[in-house]
């Protein structure tokens, strides 16, 4: 009995440690990408409230020397999100590396690698993680609420060629599956078809008109995480960009 209450011991002390180990893992990443962010918004200058600076515009040569791969920048007022938006070759590598391209479980915020990097394709996707510190796109699911859509309708898109307005259409959870999981349209009246289909899966009625024949969109893509939905459901945040004269 002695024997087994020693094992036990050690397997519990073993068990206690691999979670703090954890613990501090999570916690050292979350500091280092906070760290990362900050340093970014530092170097740029990145406004705190963009709305109020419609001239600003990012310094995307500066960005690129620290990474090639980097194409945006999203700012979401009322939100941590404020990234900027990197892509690979694959939707794979930037799921756990930061935009330095150091291991991270966070990731980043990334465009999926089959997008052009300029956002004119019909239906470009971003996406991040959900976390619950709120990180990353941690906090999409503000966007599930009428009244937080409301006082922030619009959020904004940065670019080496563009500023952009992005004005939210629709706003739902889905999962992984869905019609709305879709980036490739071989026709108009194909792209027309799949904006009545996600405008009519929308969670309230933005008001907003989608004209088929020249506006594009980005849909921001998240875990949902959500404890009443299931595990492969996903938030989607669909937009309209437009351009900032």
């Amino acid at each position: 009995m002695k024997i087994i209450k020693v094992l036990l011991l050690i397997l519990l002390l073993g068990l206690l440690g691999y979670s703090i180990f954890q613990v501090c893992k999570i916690y050292n990443e979350k500091k280092e990408s906070e760290e990362i962010k900050k340093e970014l918004i530092e170097l740029i200058d990145i406004p705190e409230i963009p709305s109020q600076e419609k001239n600003y515009q990012v310094d995307f040569t500066e960005l690129k020397k620290l990474n090639s791969d980097i194409i945006g920048w999203i700012i979401i007022e009322g939100t941590q999100i404020n990234y900027p938006i990197v892509q690979s070759s694959n939707n794979s590598y930037y799921l756990n590396h930061s935009v330095e391209k150091k291991w991270n479980s966070l990731g980043s915020i990334f465009a999926d690698y089959r997008s052009s990097n300029n956002f004119s394709d019909y239906n470009t996707f971003i996406y991040g993680h959900h976390t619950k510190n709120g990180t990353m796109f941690g906090e999409l699911y503000k966007y599930m609420d009428y009244d937080f859509f409301l006082s922030h309708p619009i959020f904004y898109l940065y670019t080496p060629d563009e500023v952009y307005e992005a004005q939210i259409f629709s706003a739902y959870i889905d999962d992984t599956k869905s019609e709305s999981y879709n980036q490739n349209f071989d026709s108009l009246e194909e792209y027309k078809d799949y904006l009545k289909l996600i405008k009519g899966k929308s969670n309230y009625n933005t008001n907003i008109i989608v004209d088929a024949n020249s506006d594009k969109m980005i849909t921001l893509y998240s875990c949902s995480h959500d404890p009443n939905r299931q595990k492969d459901d996903r938030y989607y945040i669909h937009a309209i960009l437009k351009k900032i004269s």
